[in-house]
């Protein structure tokens, strides 16, 4: 029968009455049970093989088999108990298994792998055994490879997978001929000639450990299953890559490779984030996102903002079992809105959104005390997307305040400008860009993004010493790894009334085909505003680049050594730039922590209180905001990178007294302009006059 073959059948294995099921006789083989019972479970195990169609609507034949043969320990809370025993049984169908079939039904349909990934208590290593258990049993002459990073998670699948094996209806044993449940175990009978007749085999496989070859035993010679669990927890793309030319054939892919993990890691795997931005460069299937929101009500989708983006299928933390919500049991046909009456004895257990999200809400609501136990549980229990990027390790930004001002520059629509500079009759002109931003976790290749202003470029050349720039650059051309190149021009502090820190006027983070373009938009910033730049000693790119043109030392900030940095290294071995010594690097790394932490009084309210803002609510740079709320130690910031070249550069001109240059027979335009903002507010009452005289003394 091949898969086009469907059967058409009355009623599910588990609704039929037991008395009515022909007895197996466990002492005889297949072949010397009765005509009866050999015709009734070679029908079964059509349903398993290739689906059934029963009352027109069509079970896949994994799910067939999850919800009618497949054996797992579950708990229940049992009469006269108060707290829930594991039993032995098939699962209940549940809308979170549902969606899964589904999509591993679509991807099946395109030629696609499955990447899962989302919430902790997804039953995930219960489903992957499931999927193992029913490969092996149904998919003959091959192997279904396990892969994983841990061995505690693969021990996990594996006992649940000979659970099963266990306790499977005799008539669907599938005899262990030899080997170990922890490596490798071949599946089939011995005859009686005393040759082994194999069915299957089975590999597991962890791809962290010392062994040499073990990132090229993926699928095996003949590949008839592929399993690779908690991707987010190491970089497993090298070993899922040497097993992908084993999936292909002239006619599409034999097998729907899965891929899965959970958030609430040490730190998400660099891997892991590149395919779930970009499953479709990675042959996965996209999230289905009217799939998923299948009998969710509107106002319980908390993903609304990652449905704007590209992403591999998202599990919310909302089903997750391990919220003390129970899901609701209802008719498979209401849940489908279908009239079916075959299927009306078939219920589903169904996501409590209502009650899950106010848990889910609750569990990571401010009024929990505990910063870290409230970031722990938005990790394990994402309600969006950008939930599954956070990561366990330590972040020593202000994650809430970032997360709050992110909140307020989109609902204000301040996200900046994406424009392209050039000059038109010696002034400087700017036109809006249509080329798209690079992502926050570049995922390798070229991204020719547009730079993002902030504050519009003058037309007229600023006076020296106004603006800063800082790089973080690159040294190829194209790279597949996930590295970008970046600049932050600066204003510098104090310039006017209510700036008490740094601001940023524009940004440009990109890696376009060739270097020299990334290298030329550069150097247009720093021009249209009258800045230098910031560069790390030993990366050369943009200064050769500018040296070609005899413009590097009107462009870029000469060698210094860190004021004040006890670490740093006073051997200047460079003309521009500043060394990366361990101690430089920490030193920069920290200017950006206080900064944005740094307290600022801004006035007084109308009740006589002060207001104050913090540093991070004077950064209107959403990305370099991003890349604060996703930072790990060891991880590649390429934002964060150039925006601390940046401070230090504004930072050591304070230190040394560089204040903006007057033009010749006026004052500085810069005196001109802060004098005019205080006459200003000294009209108003909304301030305190003792507190804006005070400034104006400074100048």
């Amino acid at each position: 029968m091949s898969k086009f073959e469907v059967l058409n059948s009355k009623e599910l294995f588990i609704n039929i009455d037991k008395k009515l099921i022909p007895r197996w006789n466990p002492a005889k083989h297949f072949y010397e049970q009765s005509s009866e019972v050999i015709a009734f479970w070679q029908e079964e195990f059509k349903k398993i093989s290739f689906g059934v169609n029963i009352g027109g609507y069509f079970f896949h034949p994994w799910l067939y088999f999850h919800i009618n043969f497949f054996k797992t320990p579950i708990p229940v809370l049992e009469k006269g108990r108060k707290k829930p025993v594991e039993r032995t049984m098939t699962p209940p169908l549940d809308d979170l298994f549902l969606l899964i079939v589904d999509s591993y039904q679509e991807a099946e349909d395109l030629d696609r792998g499955l990447f899962l990934f989302g919430t902790r208590g997804s039953t995930k290593s219960t489903i992957l055994a499931s999927y193992s258990h029913w490969t092996l049993l149904t998919k003959n002459d091959g192997v279904h490879s396990i892969m994983g990073g841990s061995d505690p998670d693969l021990k996990n699948i594996i006992r649940l997978l000979q659970h099963s094996f266990n306790n499977i209806a005799p008539a669907l044993n599938l005899p262990k001929l030899r080997g170990e449940w922890d490596s490798e175990v071949t599946f089939g009978i011995k005859q009686k000639a005393g040759d082994d007749l194999v069915h299957s085999s089975l590999s597991v496989v962890n791809a962290n450990s010392s062994r040499k070859s073990s990132s090229e035993k993926g699928a095996g010679l003949s590949p008839v299953g592929y399993i690779f669990d908690e991707v987010g927890k190491h970089n497993f793309w090298k070993s899922y890559e040497s097993a992908l030319p084993s999936f292909r054939t002239q006619y599409g892919y034999k097998l729907v490779p899965i891929c899965c993990g959970t958030g609430g890691n040490a730190e998400l795997s660099i891997d892991a984030q590149k395919v779930m931005e970009d499953p479709e460069g990675h042959e996965m299937l996209l999230c289905n996102w009217d799939r998923l929101e299948r009998g969710v009500p509107e106002e319980y989708i908390t993903w609304t903002e990652g449905k704007k983006q590209k992403f591999a299928t998202f599990i919310p933390g909302q089903m997750s079992y391990r919220l003390d919500v129970p899901k609701k049991e209802v008719k498979f046909t209401k849940f489908l809105g279908i009239n079916c009456a075959a299927l009306n004895y078939l219920h589903i257990s169904v996501t409590d959104w209502p009650k899950a999200t106010k848990r889910v809400k609750e569990l990571t609501s401010e009024a929990i005390k505990d910063e870290d136990s409230r970031n722990r549980n938005r990790m394990y229990y994402p309600q969006d997307i950008s939930d599954c990027f956070l990561t366990d390790s330590e972040n020593p930004f202000p994650k809430k305040m970032i997360e709050r001002h992110i909140r307020k520059l989109k609902e204000e629509g301040n996200v900046g400008k994406n424009i392209e500079l050039y000059k038109q009759d010696g002034k400087q002109k700017f036109e809006f860009s249509n080329k798209t931003r690079s992502k926050i976790r570049h995922t390798g290749g070229v991204s020719d993004a547009p730079i993002v202003a902030h504050m519009d470029p003058p037309e007229e050349l600023p006076p020296d010493h106004i603006y800063v720039a800082g790089l973080d650059g690159y040294k190829i051309d194209v790279s597949q790894t996930d590295s970008l190149g970046s600049m932050y021009l600066l204003r510098r502090r104090n310039l006017e009334l209510g700036s008490p820190c740094e601001t940023i006027a524009a940004s440009y983070s990109a890696r376009p085909d060739k270097m020299r373009y990334f290298n030329t938009n550069c150097e247009k910033i720093l021009k249209a505003w009258n800045a230098t730049c910031l560069i790390e000693a030993v990366d050369m790119g943009f200064q050769q680049y500018l040296e070609n043109k005899g413009e590097a030392q009107d462009l870029l900030a000469r060698s210094f050594t860190l004021s004040g940095n006890k670490g740093a290294n006073s051997k200047l071995k460079t003309t521009y730039g500043v060394y990366p010594t361990v101690g430089n690097q920490e030193y920069m790394f920290n200017l950006v922590v206080e900064f944005t932490k740094e307290e600022h009084v801004m006035g007084i309210d109308e009740e006589g209180n002060q207001i104050i803002k913090t540093g991070v609510e004077f950064i209107n740079d959403i990305e370099l905001l991003q890349e604060m709320l996703f930072y790990y130690k060891g991880g590649n910031f390429d934002r964060i990178d150039a925006f601390k070249h940046a401070l230090t550069h504004a930072r050591e001109l304070d230190k040394k007294g560089y204040v903006p240059k007057q033009e010749k027979g006026s004052r500085s335009k810069i005196n001109s302009l802060v004098k005019q903002s205080i006459d200003e507010k000294l009209r108003s009452s909304k301030y305190g006059n003792s507190s804006l005289r005070g400034r104006m003394n400074k100048y």
